[in-house]
């Protein structure tokens, strides 16, 4: 976007957010947090015994009931946007849905818009001219995953955008030594982390840096206090139906009925299956580094700003280690990929930060050689995010490829 048409970002990206949302539930994951949403609505109720979504398979037995398995303040916030609509008399339902349809629009796109015009705002922290912003911000928006995971309800899109709004805040509270905007920092890192729990790591990493920076305990409580109020939510629910402050999905013994799947509980993998699936999960068919191709770039940028030196020196360095503690997480403890997805959905919540070293492209983009590899890049990855677009929750059925899939399902779909 040239910078004259800089004031008609808001109304595209509501416009395109309005066309590229898949209101339809697609499998257990939707299907375990509508449950949840429903019942509050319906029932006033933890419990999803009674809703439509309840032959999910991501769900919990405890105390004779089932529950959804999923943080719940994500079905919180769906719940805020359900119930009017309720009482207007739509009903959330498992086919293409009306309901489903404003949730999605007022939960996931609505933080996906903010995060894009906080990303705007990013750029200008980190002095991108006008005439790059623009790019860049289109960029941020559509050349990734996180594109595609903005059109259906799932928490990682709304970790995402929740981290880039609290990286902006923080930013912000860097350049002008602002207590407000460190409190709406750490609000929005422990948003992410209350919605997508493994993110938490970051709130923990910009804590730390926040104490190195400031000196002070006063901006670090500040942050931290802030950032500890939406995980109370998610702790003292958790708490109320489990009698555990750990993740509902840890527990083995909440899987134990009959019919369930999951009945082992989250177990370690071996040195050797953790390296050949974290390379699987990278560079695979559903490889997390394939769908996102500007990555083979921005990743080495953010490695060089945080050797060498930058305005991102030290955040660099913290990003760059929380995401692999994120990413150790994920490799060590988890076996399937994500299940059914368009690549790898938990790495989602990082793309906002690599997407920052974007500023760093202009030795790159100043080449004849570099312009038309960004260039490529870009177009390429657009049209991967698209593609997710027709369903993120990827049918193996179709392809074991996402991408092969999802083509195979709108062929069908049109025909």
């Amino acid at each position: 976007m040239p910078p004259h048409h800089m004031k008609y970002t808001l109304p595209i990206l509501i416009a395109i957010s309005l066309l590229s949302i898949n209101p339809r539930v697609n499998g257990w994951n939707e299907a375990s947090r509508m449950a949840l949403t429903q019942s509050l609505v319906e029932e006033h109720s933890f419990i999803i015994d009674n809703s439509d979504f309840v032959e999910t398979g991501d769900k919990v037995f405890i105390d004779g009931h089932f529950y959804s398995d999923k943080p719940p303040v994500p079905s919180i916030l769906a719940a805020i946007v359900y119930w009017p609509l309720h009482q207007l008399g739509f009903r959330l339902g498992t086919e293409w849905n009306f309901a489903y349809y404003v949730i999605i629009l007022f939960t996931i796109k609505l933080l996906w818009v903010l995060s894009v015009l906080a990303f705007k705002q990013t750029l200008s922290l980190l002095q991108v001219g006008e005439e790059k912003i623009g790019l860049l911000l289109a960029i941020y928006a559509f050349a990734s995953i996180m594109f595609t995971w903005s059109s259906t309800f799932n928490n990682h899109s709304l970790a995402a955008s929740s981290l880039a709004i609290g990286f902006m805040y923080y930013l912000q509270a860097k350049e002008h030594q602002g207590l407000k905007s460190l409190l709406f920092s750490g609000i929005f890192f422990g948003l992410a982390g209350a919605m997508d729990i493994p993110t938490s790591i970051f709130f923990v990493g910009f804590a730390a840096l926040i104490l190195n920076k400031w000196k002070s305990i006063k901006q670090t409580f500040i942050f931290l206090g802030a950032a500890v109020f939406p995980l109370s939510i998610h702790l003292l629910i958790n708490y109320s139906i489990g009698h555990t402050l750990l993740p509902l999905q840890v527990v083995p013994e909440f899987f134990m009925y009959e019919g369930s799947v999951w009945g082992n509980g989250v177990q370690a993998n071996s040195m050797g299956y953790t390296f050949r699936y974290a390379l699987i999960s990278l560079f695979g068919v559903k490889g997390f580094l394939w769908y996102n191709p500007l990555l083979f770039i921005l990743i080495p940028l953010l490695v060089k700003e945080a050797l060498s030196g930058g305005m991102l020196k030290l955040e660099s360095r913290v990003i760059a280690l929380c995401s692999v503690i994120l990413l150790g997480y994920y490799f060590i403890f988890t076996p399937n990929y994500g299940g059914w997805s368009y690549s790898i959905r938990w790495f989602v919540p990082l793309l906002p930060f690599f997407f920052t070293y974007s500023y760093r492209m202009d030795k790159l983009w100043a080449t004849k050689n570099g312009n038309m590899l960004i260039t490529g890049l870009v177009v390429l990855s657009i049209l991967i995010a698209s593609i997710g677009l027709i369903n993120p929750w990827s049918n193996p059925d179709y392809h074991s490829i996402p991408l092969i899939a999802n083509l195979r399902q709108f062929m069908q779909f049109v025909r």
